[in-house]
């Protein structure tokens, strides 16, 4: 019998938000570097795969109340001044 997860909306939100920003980034440099279609193909399929295997175990991890902890890079100009 599958277990139902409880998730906050807004939780999902930032979390579907941060898993697609980095799915296309990886895959972008994928496309950069790799050689040849057939190359770009296999790893782009992979980290898919992997992206998805993530947010599964983030959503799991949540709804077993653990604290996840989502980073997130600024540039220079949006971070405060010190």
């Amino acid at each position: 019998m599958s277990k139902v997860l409880k998730l906050n909306n807004d939780y999902l939100d930032v979390l579907i938000g941060l898993q697609s920003k980095k799915l296309v980034g990886k895959s972008m440099k994928r496309f950069e570097i790799l050689p040849s279609p057939e190359a770009i193909k296999s790893a782009v399929k992979e980290l898919i795969y992997e992206s998805y295997r993530d947010f599964k175990d983030l959503i799991i991890a949540h709804d077993a109340g653990r604290n996840v902890t989502i980073f997130k890079f600024t540039t220079q100009k949006d971070s405060p001044a010190t």
